[in-house]
C-alpha cells in the first residue's frame, strides 16, 4: 500500500511540473489485482537482444532508408500485490550499436525506460462484488507514468501520465487485463531544443500471461500491447497519427527442465512490432519496425522446486 500511495503522490507532483528533460514511455505487463486473486510478488532480471530495431529518421548512411539497429537490453521488473491492488516497476536499459550513435559519436546510444503502474481494486475498496460481472473479475483504478532518457543526437526526453480503469478478466490460469487510459505526454527533444506539449489522448493497454505445457515442458505466452490515439502536432509541426505496438514472447522454463527448479531461469523468444512509432506516420523512414527478440529471464527469488508445482 505504501508503494501505491508513493507513486500516486509522485504522479501528482509530476503533473504540476510540466517542463520535462529526462523521461519517456515504456510498457510492461502488470500483476493481477484483488485480495481474492493476488499475484505473487516477483522480481526478475532479463537480458534481451534484437538485430533490426528502427527509430524514426535514424538512417543508413547516404540513404533515406531506416538503419537496422542492434540493441542489447537489461530489464528489471518488480510486481507486488496488496489487499487493495497492485504495483509495477519496470526499468529497461538499452544499448544500441553504432547504427544509432550517441550524440558526439564514439559509441552507440544508451536509453533508459521506466514504467510505473499502481492499481486500486474497486471491489476491494468499496467492499462489494458489483464490479465482478460476465468475463470481468475486477475493475481497478490505475495511475501510472512512462519515463525515458536517451543520449542520441535527437536526445528525446519525455514524461507520459496515465489514468483510467483497468479491467481484469476471469482466467483459469495467468491473467488478461485491459487498461483504458486518458494519457498526457510531454517531450523535450534536442534537435530544435523544444518541448512538445501534446494534446491529451486515449490509450488502450492490454497485458497478458498465459501459462501452458507441452509434455513435461512448462511454457508461457506473455506480453503487452498499446494503442495510442493521435496527440496533436510534434515539435516540427507535423500532425501525429494513431500508433500501435506489441511486445510478446513465448518463454520456456529451462530451470524446471534442466535443474528441476521451476521459475528460476526462462529462455524467451518473441517479437517487437511498432507501427507509426511515437505517432510518426509510417511513410516516414524508421516509423515502423518488426523485430524478432530473444533473451533470458532470471527470477531473483531463486525459483522453487519443480516437485512443488
Amino acid at each position: 500500500m505504501a508503494l501505491s500511495l508513493f507513486w500516486f503522490t509522485t504522479l501528482a507532483a509530476v503533473a504540476q511540473n510540466v517542463p520535462a528533460d529526462e523521461f519517456v514511455a515504456l510498457h510492461a505487463t502488470a500483476p493481477q489485482a484483488g485480495a481474492a486473486h493476488r499475484a505473487p510478488n516477483t522480481d526478475t532480471l532479463s537480458y534481451w537482444y534484437g538485430a533490426n530495431y528502427h527509430t524514426p529518421f535514424v538512417l543508413k548512411p547516404g540513404t533515406f532508408q531506416p538503419a537496422d539497429i542492434q540493441r542489447n537490453s537489461l530489464e528489471y521488473k518488480h510486481t507486488d500485490s496488496w489487499a487493495m491492488g497492485y504495483n509495477l516497476v519496470d526499468l529497461n536499459l538499452a544499448k544500441s550499436d553504432m547504427s544509432e550513435p550517441a550524440s558526439g559519436g564514439g559509441d552507440g546510444a544508451t536509453e533508459a525506460y521506466l514504467t510505473l503502474r499502481s492499481g486500486f481494486g474497486l471491489n476491494q475498496i468499496f467492499g462489494t462484488s458489483a464490479l465482478q460481472f460476465g468475463p470481468v473479475r475486477n475493475v481497478a483504478l490505475e495511475v501510472g507514468a512512462n519515463l525515458q532518457t536517451k543520449n542520441s543526437e535527437f536526445a528525446p526526453s519525455e514524461r507520459t501520465l496515465y489514468f483510467g480503469p483497468n479491467f481484469e478478466m476471469k482466467m483459469p490460469k495467468g491473467y488478461f487485463k485491459v487498461g483504458l487510459h486518458l494519457r498526457k505526454e510531454w517531450v523535450h527533444e534536442g534537435t530544435l531544443g523544444k518541448v512538445a506539449n501534446y494534446d491529451p489522448n486515449f490509450n488502450i493497454e492490454p497485458s497478458w500471461l498465459f501459462p501452458f505445457s507441452v509434455g513435461k515442458v512448462d511454457l508461457s505466452y506473455s506480453g503487452f500491447a498499446d494503442y495510442n490515439a493521435p496527440k496533436g502536432k510534434d515539435t516540427f509541426g507535423t500532425e501525429t497519427v494513431s500508433e500501435f505496438l506489441i511486445r510478446s514472447a513465448v518463454s520456456i522454463d529451462i530451470g524446471a527442465l534442466i535443474m528441476k527448479r521451476a521459475q528460476l531461469i526462462e529462455l524467451n523468444g518473441g517479437l517487437w512490432y511498432w507501427h507509426n512509432e511515437y505517432g510518426k506516420p509510417a511513410s516516414q523512414p524508421g516509423s515502423t519496425q518488426t523485430t524478432p527478440i530473444m533473451g533470458l529471464t532470471f527470477h531473483l527469488d531463486g525459483g522453487r522446486s519443480a516437485r512443488g508445482k
